[in-house]
C-alpha cells in the first residue's frame, strides 16, 4: 500500500467518524447509505439461508438516482425482485446522543413500535408505482432494519404476538431485521407479511 493510499484511507475514516450518528448504528455506514442498505439486506439473506428460507440470490445495489428500488435480486426461479429498505430508528434518541446524552435510548412500547412499523410499511408500499426498471415479476420486498437498543428479539416477538399488518397487494414480502445477536450468531429477523 502506498503512502497516498494510506492517507486516503485515513481521510475516509475521519469523514466516517465525523458523520457517524453514534446511536443505533450497527447497520450504519455514515458515508454511504447504499452500503448501509446492502449490508442490512445481506444480513437478512444470511439469516434466511441459515433457516433454509432464502428465496433470492445475486443481490445488488441500484444506486442513488436509479431508485426506487434500492436493490434488486433474482428469485430462485430467475425472476427479478425489487427490494426497498428503510430504517426503524428514533430521531429524538439520535439527537440526545449527539448532545452527549448517550444513554437516553428511545423507549418503545408496543403501540409505538406497531404504529411506526405500520407507517414504514405503508410508506414503502406506496413506492411500488414509482419502481424504476420494471417489471419485477419475482415480487416487491420491503426490509425494515433496526439497531434500537430496546428492541431485542424477545421484545419484538412479544410486540408482534397476535398482530397482523395490513397487506398491500403489490408487496410480496416484508421483513424486520435486528442487529447482530451474539447469542444467535446472526441477525434475527421477523417475517411481517
Amino acid at each position: 500500500m502506498t503512502h497516498e493510499e494510506e492517507l486516503e484511507i485515513v481521510q475516509l475514516m475521519r469523514k466516517a467518524r465525523l458523520e457517524s450518528r453514534g446511536y443505533a448504528s450497527f447497520f450504519g455506514w455514515s458515508v454511504d447509505r447504499d452500503q448501509e442498505e446492502l449490508g442490512a439486506a445481506k444480513a437478512l439473506a444470511e439469516s434466511l439461508e441459515l433457516d433454509g428460507k432464502l428465496f433470492f440470490h445475486e443481490l445488488k445495489l441500484r444506486g442513488r438516482g436509479n431508485d426506487p428500488p434500492d436493490l434488486e435480486a433474482l428469485s430462485l426461479l430467475g425472476e427479478r425482485l425489487a427490494f426497498e429498505l428503510t430504517e426503524l430508528v428514533d430521531g429524538a434518541a439520535i439527537q440526545a446522543y449527539k448532545a452527549g446524552r448517550v444513554y437516553d435510548w428511545a423507549l418503545w412500547d408496543r403501540t409505538k413500535f406497531i404504529d411506526l412499523v405500520s407507517s414504514l410499511l405503508t410508506k414503502k408500499a406506496k413506492r411500488f408505482s414509482k419502481l424504476k426498471g420494471s417489471p419485477y415479476p419475482g415480487g416487491y420486498v420491503i426490509v425494515i432494519f433496526t439497531d434500537e437498543p430496546e428492541l431485542t428479539k424477545q421484545t419484538v416477538e412479544n410486540y408482534l404476538k397476535g398482530h397482523t399488518f395490513s397487506k398491500s397487494p403489490n408487496v410480496s414480502g416484508s421483513y424486520l431485521v435486528l442487529s447482530y445477536d451474539p447469542t444467535l450468531g446472526r441477525c434475527p429477523y421477523f417475517d411481517l407479511t
